[in-house]
């Protein structure tokens, strides 16, 4: 019975051990550095102690100390025995702190305001030769865990997308800083990825994607990265770039300041710049938006997208008023009489409270702007004006429209591509003046809109053939002239060259195919079956008919097609 009694006590007093004795926690983002379960001063006064607390250092933060309340605790620190390097820092609080580093002769190396976040942060450089960290607030609050760092021993804080931007073939990511050494961005064409890395150790927090289409959804996350590693990635997010009537100005996704005047700013606001018009922004005679640019600008021409009366102001570097007006088209892109030189501040006005205003950019001659002016010109010929224009910035397409009378109203007659710049209208009269204007179109919205061009069609006493002419001979010699300066012949029986004639009439009246085929016959056949070589109705200047008998005798007939 003795032994038995004597076995249970032994028994209970291990269990004793095991239930008394404190778990020690596991590693995390709080060990790993100079601070472990090292004793930390508290006080009032820096290097005049009132008491030292581990409760910062254990790694458990259920445990806290107060600082700069009533008690008196004003800081906290710790001195080492000997200098070392920090390049990272660890702080779990009620509040934003402030960390101080000193050197052995108490000189200042570096004042750091930690993030309110409990992770590892990177310092904005190592500090090296530090004997004193300090770590203090501003107002009273608590501090959990605190620890500093030769190498992190632990990755970053996640962090979140907090802004991304499509515009013109671009797309501007931003994010939350979570003091990480860089970050790296990934990207993916369905949500949920693959996502792959499109740029790795970005060091801030934004990114600019100019490998992007213009109509394709992207889908990107964020990543951060340290010494220790790499954190989760961020929650995905997703947008689709697209050229639109706002984009392509000097204000493309910026930041405009929201406020009394130009001396008083109260906000920040995107919602006006980020090619979105289901976003709004409310103005009214407290509450105007500017932007003021680093250098200053030329502007030529603006737009405002709102259903109340607004007011546009220019201002120079001094802030003297350069030019004033009202818009007189309301979400529509319209050029200043002059352009404005030397304009500084741009300034959007509210005459009235409760101004609704969905989109705003200016766009000028300046650095930073990306808007091409359409130059049209307009040139009368025979039964034809033929149109040409300048190229547009990432344009989709270009729409043509005619008018009888000078300055409009405009009918649309033809839509082209984006990598076409010219167009040939046949739906005129000889002796009839008419007024032409082009349009670029991104997607389904028109955007830039070129100069009035006008020309006059008429005559020069040569009259392209038409089908009923009779032509002499049997078989012909068909020559051609092409723009780029190229001739061509061929060999043809009356009846192909008089089908040519027919499809080239019935194409200089808007109908028919745009291009004709030749049949080269027998002559260089070769190996193939067939030889057919096509040639485009707006590429052909002049023709030439020389007909002939099959015996021989030649007989002339020439028709030329006038170029002007």
């Amino acid at each position: 019975m003795k032994k038995i009694g004597l076995s249970m006590l032994m028994l209970a007093f291990i269990l004793g051990i095991f239930i008394t004795s404190p778990v020690q926690a596991a590693a995390s983002q709080y060990t790993g550095g100079y601070l472990d379960g090292v004793a930390i001063d508290v006080g009032t006064i820096v290097g005049n102690s009132t008491k030292t607390v581990t409760d910062i250092t254990d790694n458990d933060e259920n445990t806290k100390i107060y600082i700069n309340n009533l008690d008196g605790y004003k800081a906290a620190w710790h001195t080492f025995t000997s200098p070392i390097e920090i390049t990272s820092v660890v702080v779990s609080s009620g509040s934003a702190m402030i960390m101080e580093f000193y050197d052995d002769k108490n000189n200042l190396l570096l004042t750091y305001n930690a993030l309110n976040i409990n992770g590892i942060q990177t310092l904005p450089s190592p500090v090296q030769d530090v004997s004193t960290v300090v770590l203090k607030s501003s107002a009273a609050t608590y501090i959990k865990e605190w620890n500093v760092f030769g190498t992190p021993s632990a990755p970053p804080n996640a962090t979140t997308i907090t802004w991304l931007y499509g515009g013109d073939q671009i797309v501007n990511i931003e994010w939350a800083t979570t003091g990480a050494k860089s970050y790296n961005v990934l990207r993916a064409f369905s949500s949920g990825g693959p996502f792959v890395p499109i740029a790795e150790h970005v060091v801030g927090t934004s990114y600019t994607d100019k490998d992007v289409k213009n109509g394709t959804a992207y889908f990107y996350v964020i990543s951060a990265v340290n010494e220790a590693g790499e954190s989760n990635n961020s929650p995905q997010k997703s947008i689709q770039p697209e050229a639109t009537k706002y984009t392509g100005g000097l204000l493309d996704g910026l930041l405009i300041n929201v406020g009394p005047n130009i001396d008083n700013s109260k906000e920040k606001v995107r919602t006006l710049t980020d090619n979105n018009r289901s976003t709004i922004e409310y103005l009214n005679r407290q509450r105007h938006a500017w932007y003021t640019f680093d250098t200053s600008k030329e502007i030529s021409s603006f737009i405002v997208a709102s259903k109340t009366d607004v007011i546009l102001e220019f201002y120079d570097d001094k802030n003297n008023l350069l030019y004033s007006c009202k818009p007189t088209k309301n979400d529509e892109i319209e050029s200043l009489p002059v352009p404005v030189k030397n304009v500084k501040t741009v300034f959007l006005k509210a005459p009235v409270d409760g101004v609704p205003v969905y989109q705003w950019n200016v766009f000028g001659n300046g650095e930073g702007s990306t808007v091409d002016t359409l130059q049209l010109t307009a040139a009368g010929e025979n039964k034809m004006v033929v149109l040409k224009w300048n190229g547009a910035n990432g344009a989709t397409g270009f729409q043509i429209k005619k008018s009888s009378v000078p300055g409009g109203s405009y009918t649309a007659i033809a839509t082209v591509t984006g990598s076409t710049y010219n167009y040939t209208d046949t739906a005129v009269s000889n002796g009839n003046t008419y007024y032409y204007v082009v349009t670029s179109l991104y997607g389904t919205i028109e955007k830039d809109t070129s100069n009035e061009a006008s020309a006059m069609p008429k005559g020069d006493g040569t009259t392209p053939p038409g089908s009923g002419d009779k032509q002499s001979g049997t078989r012909a010699i068909l020559n051609l002239t092409l723009n780029n300066g190229i001739q061509k012949e061929f060999d043809l029986s009356m009846a192909e060259v008089e089908a040519f004639i027919t499809w080239y009439e019935d194409r200089a009246a808007g109908n028919g195919s745009v291009m004709f085929a030749f049949d080269k016959h027998n002559n260089n056949k070769g190996p193939y079956k067939s030889r057919k070589e096509y040639v485009f109705f707006d590429k052909i200047i002049t023709f030439e008919v020389n007909g002939y008998d099959t015996d021989g005798t030649a007989v002339e007939m020439r028709t030329n097609l006038p170029t002007e």
